[in-house]
């Protein structure tokens, strides 16, 4: 009887640790993953606005000792509000399934207004050839900006898929984990009702054994990946993954460290006052 009940405890506690694991996952599956709060944060926080402009910006330089005009033409062609908006844009898009509308038409009136200004100071009268080379090289700055701030549609639109698809799981999931850990807690409790000391060291068990994956899990990640060199399509947006994959490493290595300390004590607590109640039924 006693095999069977010590059998029926480990099967508990193996259940009580997948349990955990199950919430953890969840928790960050909708605090972080499909938290579009909690991705702007990250962007401000990694200053990724200024990240794409620098970008947009060292792509313009590209261009503009092609064109012959002055480096003033591609100055401050976009504002910081402008970037913001499109990249809060893109964001909405992601989660919300919105269409993308960058400022392409607004930098396109700067660029004009700026070749203009500068056409009509040097009084310089441009032929077809010219009038199409300018066309060109705006049709090309445009490009550029889209490009450095609208990374990639399609990768933007399947991410939108797959928001929607992980919304629609969490949802089907919901509560489940809790109550399924809670009614395990209350099973291991019933079954060791005549010993309770027995319920906390197979809670600590279970505990230091979800503290253990998690130490597990994030030191792996950290030792085989090379996480400060992962490059995403750009820089902004690697700069970005990074930041969020190594926040939450670290959240769950503390995770990790808080389930060990108290499995610890869970189990040497049982340990302890079992002893104490031993020796008081020797005396």
């Amino acid at each position: 009887m006693k095999i069977f009940k010590y059998f029926i405890n480990i099967i508990l506690s193996f259940f009580i640790v997948i349990m955990v694991l199950a919430i953890i996952a969840l928790n960050i599956l909708n605090s972080v993953i499909l938290n579009k709060e909690y991705m702007l944060s990250k962007m401000e926080e990694t200053e990724f606005n200024l990240q794409i402009s620098r970008e947009v910006q060292n792509g313009f330089e590209n261009y503009i000792y092609q064109s012959g005009l002055p480096e003033d033409t591609i100055k401050d062609l976009f504002t910081e509000e402008m970037i913001q908006k499109d990249v809060k844009t893109i964001v909405d898009a992601i989660y919300d399934g919105t269409t993308i509308t960058l400022s392409s038409d607004e930098l396109r009136k700067n660029l004009s207004t700026r070749i203009d200004e500068y056409l009509t100071k040097e009084n310089l009268n441009l032929n077809q050839q010219g009038k199409n080379n300018i066309k060109q090289f705006e049709e090309l700055i445009i490009k550029e900006y889209d490009n450095n701030v609208n990374v990639s549609n399609e990768l933007y639109t399947q991410s939108n898929k797959i928001i929607d698809n992980l919304r629609e799981i969490s949802s089907k999931i919901g509560n489940i984990p809790q109550i399924v850990l809670i009614i395990l807690i209350i099973l291991l409790v019933l079954i060791n009702i005549k010993d309770l000391l027995i319920v906390i060291n197979f809670l600590g068990i279970s505990s230091l054994t979800v503290g253990v994956l998690l130490k597990l899990l994030t030191n792996a990640i950290f030792k085989n990946v090379d996480l400060d060199n992962l490059v995403v399509l750009a820089t902004s947006l690697s700069n970005l993954i990074i930041s969020i994959i190594k926040d939450n490493l670290y959240k769950l290595s503390d995770r990790g460290n808080l389930f060990i300390a108290c499995g610890i004590a869970a189990i040497l607590g049982s340990i302890i006052i079992k002893n104490l109640k031993v020796k008081e039924e020797k005396n």
